[in-house]
């Protein structure tokens, strides 16, 4: 949430910069702002809203700069409160992601001094001013370190100093230098464009980089002493950062599913076998006695999904915690416990606590990842990546059946171990698994039919997604995407459960959404469907190529091939995807970057 961009080096410090924030604009994107420092003096421009041409500051020879896209916590969007902030003298500016806890009792180091913003970051360059008058700017910044609590990334200059020094404590950082040019970013695939190398920052610890020496040093401000820190190669790949011919990211992200599906495939599968290259070693599964996974939003919804394949195909107790909750409540985890961690960024703040709580406990921690080198990677016994490249919309997909692809084949994996499948059943579920990425092809092929459903229903303010087994956390998933991109409130429930609340909703104005494949809850998804057009409700729903029944039934139904039950998933999320997106492009939404979202969630 928000973005960070920072520059130091020879070309044109401000389009850079903007350059660099409109790549970071899905992380936060209520205001944005930029600070270029010229000789002695820095030049300030904020606005609210979206990322802007920079106009004059074209002009401006500054040669160092750093920008901010924000998503607001303290304080309404304001330009007041937009970053870069500053202190009263305007001889340090600060951008910053996270939340200060402490304001209030840090401001008895800065007593009589005048606050212009609502914010908690306005703290940080005060107090760094007020130091200043004692140190160096770099000893100034360790100083404040040391007195904020809280989880928090910021990156500062000053009016006069050649220095640009970044602190990370909770939220990500990282660093990059080419050719004599310098960035600092809040995220890793703003870099790609720049360099295939990075400095990854750890929490208590500060980059401190001098412009005019091209000097970087790292410093850990818990332990107040120098550290070493290499050049760590990675590779997110750059063209999946371009939109190419789609209209919005979000398009172009689930039509790349089939792809990423069989890259994912690809890289954990040697020789027809499951080999996952960054994975502990399997036997110690054999002790497990029960599996917790914790995630958040989308990412949950696949840990709903990976509870029913690892109940079924391991035969062992697993539960789903939402990672927000889990560490609050003094959960009971021990060293027989396998927990189980998802996040598309790897830098989602519940789950990186959630993380640490577990490891506490003497839990070992399992991570399914996006992106390599982030927090999460770094700090759980062991990781498989998915192979979903960057995704910049807002709204999950290819990260979504990435994550189950992964999930799916630990669940394989465990169960070999445990004497619960043998070499021959898993060569058929891998068998039947790599059919999905031509399945899913055909269901995008559908798209006219999920228009004409759109272009039905685009003005409903409520909709209802039921499903059953595997799929009722595919309804949830439903829900949630088309609440997230086009503003409809939306719920996702067990279908059976409709009798117990929701049926009191179904009218003629609201629409349900069924999973209703052909599998043993068939016929009692198909009554409850009946239930609804008792009550003049309108269904869609996604059932099975050559089911002749559900016609008969359902107002719309968008068909899926064929497929084992526990694969299902893959297929009947896809049109729930397509319809979310097409009615909130319908209604003129901002689909990539809707409404008070961010992409990457790194507060509490």
């Amino acid at each position: 949430m928000c973005g960070i961009f920072a520059y130091a080096g020879k070309d044109n410090c401000a389009q850079i910069i903007i350059d660099g924030l409109r790549s970071l604009e899905y992380r936060g994107y209520d205001s944005w702002g930029i600070a270029l420092k010229s000789e002695d003096s820095i030049t300030l421009r904020k606005n609210v809203g979206k990322v802007s041409e920079i106009g004059e500051l074209e002009s401006v020879e500054a040669s160092m700069g750093i920008g901010h896209t924000r998503w607001a916590t303290h304080g309404n969007v304001t330009i007041e409160n937009s970053h870069p902030h500053y202190d009263s003298e305007k001889r340090v500016y600060v951008v910053h992601n996270g939340i200060i806890e402490n304001v209030e009792e840090l401001t008895e180091y800065v007593q009589g001094d005048v606050f212009y913003s609502q914010t908690d970051t306005e703290i940080i360059p005060k107090l760094i001013a007020r130091f200043l008058q004692e140190v160096a700017f770099p000893d100034a910044v360790k100083k404040v370190v040391r007195l904020l609590k809280g989880n928090f990334a910021f990156v500062a200059i000053a009016a006069d100093s050649d220095y640009l020094i970044a602190a990370r404590n909770g939220s990500p950082i990282v660093a990059a230098r080419q050719a004599g040019q310098f960035y600092i970013s809040s995220d890793l695939q703003s870099l790609t464009h720049y360099s295939k190398k990075a400095y990854f920052i750890n929490d208590g610890e500060l980059l401190i980089y001098n412009h005019r020496t091209d000097v970087i040093d790292f410093y850990d401000f818990y332990n107040e002493r120098y550290i070493s820190k290499d050049l760590q190669e990675f590779d997110l790949g750059a063209t999946d950062c371009e939109i190419g011919s789609y209209k919005h990211f979000m398009l172009k992200e689930i039509f790349e599913q089939p792809e990423k599906l069989k890259a994912t495939l690809d890289a954990n599968i040697e020789r027809g076998a499951i080999r996952f290259g960054n994975v502990i070693d399997f036997s110690q599964f054999q002790e497990i006695q029960r599996i917790v996974i914790i995630a958040c939003g989308t990412s949950w919804h696949a840990g709903l999904v990976a509870e029913y394949w690892l109940e079924s195909l391991v035969r062992i107790p697993v539960e789903v915690e939402y990672a927000s909750e889990f560490r609050y409540r003094n959960p009971v985890i021990d060293r027989n416990t396998l927990v189980i961690a998802i996040s598309q960024s790897g830098e989602t703040a519940d789950t990186i606590a959630g993380i640490k709580e577990a490891k506490n406990d003497g839990a070992m921690v399992f991570s399914i990842c996006n992106v390599p080198g982030s927090t999460i990677v770094r700090i759980s016994d062991s990781v498989i990546f998915t192979q979903a490249g960057p995704e910049i919309g807002v709204a999950s997909t290819k990260a979504f059946t990435t994550q189950l692809e992964v999930l799916f084949l630990l669940a394989l994996s465990i169960a070999y171990q445990r004497q619960q499948l043998d070499k021959i059943e898993i060569k058929r579920y891998l068998k039947r698994l790599a059919e999905i990425p031509e399945k899913m092809r055909r269901v995008l092929a559908n798209k006219e039919q999920i228009i004409s459903i759109m272009q039905a229903h685009y003005t409903v303010s409520n909709a209802l997604f039921l499903g059953r087994g595997v799929n009722y956390p595919i309804a949830l998933e439903g829900a949630l995407k088309l609440k997230e991109i086009s503003y409809i409130h939306a719920e996702g429930y067990p279908a059976a459960e409709m009798k117990h609340g929701p049926i009191a909703l179904i009218d003629r104005n609201m629409p349900t959404v069924f999973i209703c494949i052909k599998d043993h809850s068939y016929d009692k998804v198909l009554s409850n469907i009946q239930e609804v057009k008792a009550r003049d409700g309108i269904v869609i729903a996604v059932a099975t190529e050559d089911d002749q029944r559900i016609g008969k039934l359902a107002d719309h139904v968008v068909f899926i091939p064929e497929t084992i039950n526990e694969l299902s998933p893959f297929l009947t999320v896809v049109p729930l995807q397509l319809l979310a997106y097409h009615i909130a492009d319908r209604r003129g939404c901002d689909i990539d970057k809707p409404r008070n979202l961010a992409k990457s969630v790194t507060v509490e």
